[in-house]
């Protein structure tokens, strides 16, 4: 959902003569870092969320033996970050019900080689336990890292998702409930790590060259403090992230509402499950909908009639476990409540642009299945 304040404010960065990383890029790191009630110092911009988590990855210095614990049913970015940085992948169950992973199904594949627990909160609704998880992990020192792509503005406990662990990232991509067609920001609760993950994501410098150079009598001169990479967002992406927070709230006001629709209309249905009702000290971004069908055979028919009908469905996130890459890698794990949600689960379409008229039309066609 981008419009003609987007265009405007592009229009103003080429105005500037200054499309790169620039003061569009502090502004939006500044508001976006007081929209999750952080200090403009735990957070920094970067190309996109699989970017943010392999660099920090990359950053913890991980070796062959240190095991990270993800969920089977997460995006296959993380995955593939966990295996390019020489990682162990060692995959963990869900909820059937909420699809969100908690302790007991963590603490069950724990060992004494875990390094790294990355988790998310599935469909925008926040791990009912992520505080319990926060501290075991910290009792185990193992480093959490929250991948709040699906989650940019839920909260727990009046607390935002991505916050919570000792890394958090966000995703601003073309699906996402806020978009900059692409790009992403980091946190990280320790602003030391956070400084040096600065440096990191920009080469590894330390000193400023050119004309943001004004001290220095040699301004071509630089140094670096590591072999860094560079995974930065520019001054066109800031700008439109910058008209995109102006409407976030918005944003999720509609996804809720149709979200509640959907439940209302569905949820008399015997033959299929609406997502569970959200707790009170809970807030969602209402990323995604789902519907679990009863009897596993109806998942894929339904499907396929919905798309005949012209609409189009899909399940998020196909387990990783069943992908032949990662079979490959890792013996069998009982996951037996990811497998069930992967058989059973439909993501029917959620998006603010979405108009009454087309909700009905969805909730029809459902009810036409049958």
């Amino acid at each position: 959902s981008v419009g003609k304040e987007e265009l405007e404010s592009i229009k103003k960065v080429f105005e500037s003569n200054w499309i790169g990383r620039g003061p569009k890029t502090e502004e939006f790191e500044h508001l976006f870092s007081n929209k999750i009630n952080v200090d403009r110092d735990n957070v920094c911009t970067t190309g996109g969320c699989t970017q943010g988590i392999n660099t920090i990855l990359e950053f913890l210095d991980l070796n062959k033996d240190d095991e990270i614990i993800i969920p089977s049913l997460s995006f296959i970015g993380i995955a593939n970050s966990v295996v390019s940085v020489g990682g162990k992948l060692v995959f963990c169950d869900v909820d059937e019900r909420t699809l969100n992973t908690n302790l007991n199904y963590i603490s069950d594949v724990v060992t004494d080689k875990t390094k790294v627990v990355i988790l998310i909160h599935y469909a925008g609704t926040p791990c009912e336990d992520i505080d319990e998880i926060a501290r075991f992990c910290k009792d185990k020192n193992i480093i959490l890292i929250e991948d709040n792509a699906c989650s940019p503005f839920s909260k727990h406990k009046g607390k935002n998702t991505g916050t919570i662990g000792d890394f958090g990232i966000w995703s601003f991509d073309a699906m996402k409930v806020m978009t900059t067609g692409d790009g992403g920001m980091v946190y990280c609760k320790d602003k030391r790590t956070m400084s040096k993950l600065r440096e990191y994501l920009y080469f590894g410098l330390i000193t400023k060259s050119g004309l943001s150079n004004k001290v220095d009598d040699r301004w071509w001169e630089f140094d670096i403090s590591l072999p860094g990479r560079k995974s930065v967002v520019n001054d066109i992406i800031s700008a439109i992230g910058i008209e995109q927070l102006n409407k976030v709230d918005k944003f999720i006001e509609r996804r809720k509402s149709i979200h509640d629709f959907y439940s209302d209309s569905l949820k008399n249905l015997d033959w299929l499950r609406v997502p569970l009702d959200i707790s009170k000290h809970i807030k969602s971004s209402y990323y995604m909908y789902w519907i679990q069908l009863e009897d596993i055979e109806d998942r894929d028919k339904l499907a396929k009639f919905l798309r005949n009908n012209d609409i189009y469905t899909t399940f998020r996130y196909y387990p990783l476990h069943w992908v032949d890459f990662y079979k490959k890698l890792l013996s069998n794990k009982n996951l037996q409540n990811t497998e069930s949600a992967a058989l059973r689960t439909l993501c029917i379409p959620l998006h603010p642009s979405l108009t009454d008229d087309e909700v009905l039309f969805i909730t029809d066609k459902i009810k036409e299945y049958r």
